[in-house]
């Protein structure tokens, strides 16, 4: 082999080589993620903090390149982000009244509504139950001190609104109310400092691990019980519809819906 051929092979070894490395920097030979670029913000229910993670995480395996910036709060906060601000991507409630809300008003995107899974309501009281509470009636007993989520605030808050107005405890759980909240995290905090004697939160967030071994459970009967319907959806005011588009199909999807569950949720 001459001195020429040599140089040519050579050289084209040095161009197969930083071809294949550009290749593995842009994410194309990545194990499966996409090259695909983007960014997308997403109003999320504060009960979601824990099963939000999750989806994210599992979501940048697939997509590298997109990022997802979470704004967790209250659904009332974050339904006023898009009534004051008219900004956010991606709309995922804790209950559809809030997803009601923003279609009526012109803030969705036509179709892209997706119902994921339910949150149920449960009473939760401190270890050992030392205040023997048993059923939504015991919230009215004497020295039982309550905290509920804010009527206009979590989806905790209205929801748990119904359950009394529906079991005619309005009035009588209402003295004996001493904080109320404006997201559903800061309720489970309160029982398990020992600040409230009981309060109504989701179910799944019954086996986060702030209240592992501080906290017991007490269901609420069907017949007394409101449950809540949990949507996604595309604001009208997106920017990338098509980074929002790929995560409301993954959130969506068998694998975001087995994430899902893994966090306590029925789909």
């Amino acid at each position: 082999m001459n001195k020429n051929n040599k140089i040519i092979i050579l050289i084209i070894v040095i161009i197969a080589a930083i071809a294949i490395a550009g290749l593995y920097v842009s994410g194309t030979l990545t194990s499966g993620g996409s090259n695909e670029e983007g960014s997308i913000d997403v109003l999320v229910g504060a009960g979601f903090s824990k099963v939000g993670a999750d989806l994210i995480s599992e979501f940048n395996k697939k997509y590298p390149n997109i990022k997802v910036n979470a704004k967790y709060g209250g659904s009332g906060e974050l339904f006023a982000t898009l009534e004051t601000q008219k900004s956010g991507d991606v709309f995922l409630p804790a209950d559809y009244k809030y997803m009601e809300d923003a279609m009526n008003n012109g803030y969705m995107e036509n179709n892209t509504v997706k119902n994921i899974t339910k949150n149920v309501p449960v009473i939760v009281v401190q270890k050992g139950n030392p205040k023997n509470i048993t059923s939504l009636e015991d919230l009215a007993k004497p020295g039982v001190k309550v905290g509920v989520g804010e009527a206009d605030g979590p989806a905790i808050g209205k929801t748990t609104q119904k359950i009394l107005e529906k079991n005619n405890l309005t009035d009588s759980v209402q003295s004996n109310v001493v904080v109320t909240t404006t997201t559903v995290n800061q309720l489970l905090t309160y029982i398990v400092t020992g600040q409230v004697d009981a309060t109504i939160i989701w179910e799944d967030m019954t086996v986060w691990k702030e209240g592992d071994g501080k906290i017991e459970v007490i269901e609420i009967p069907d017949d007394e019980n409101i449950e809540s319907t949990v949507p996604i959806g595309i604001t009208s005011f997106v920017k990338d519809k098509s980074a929002a588009d790929k995560f409301e199909e993954f959130v969506t999807s068998e694998e975001g819906k087995q994430i899902w569950k893994e966090w306590g949720f029925e789909i």
